[in-house]
């Protein structure tokens, strides 16, 4: 028996063999590139949402600001980069977790009582 081409194969089968569609995606993009017909329809919505947006992020700006000043009842606190001792921090850690209160708020008071003795001498 003479050898068979694959094209012999075929027309015995039925004719030509069903090739797969081949579908292709959008490809790359950036996240901020829009296709056409989305970018349309997201410029009218993006104006009916930056007008929404610009409340909201007035209402958020006005709320931290509230919030910041009801913080901010005591003097203007600065951030330092002191170096301290280890032990003498795990102690302020340990009496300010003992007595409920924050770390910062157990060093003033004894920095306060340090000033206020240094006084008194």
């Amino acid at each position: 028996m003479p050898a068979k081409s694959k094209q012999d194969l075929s027309d015995m089968l039925g004719g030509d063999p069903a090739k797969p569609a081949i579908r292709r995606g959008q490809g790359l993009r950036l996240s901020t590139e829009a296709p056409a017909a989305e970018s349309q329809e997201r410029s009218i919505a993006g104006t009916q949402s930056s007008e929404a947006a610009g409340t909201q992020s007035s209402e958020i700006a006005e709320t931290q600001k509230r919030r910041n000043t009801e913080t901010q009842k005591g003097p203007k606190r600065v951030n330092r980069g002191y170096m301290l001792r280890e032990d003498l921090i795990k102690d302020f850690k340990r009496l300010a977790v003992e007595e409920d209160r924050k770390l910062y708020e157990v060093m003033e008071e004894a920095l306060e009582q340090y000033l206020a003795q240094r006084r008194q001498a």
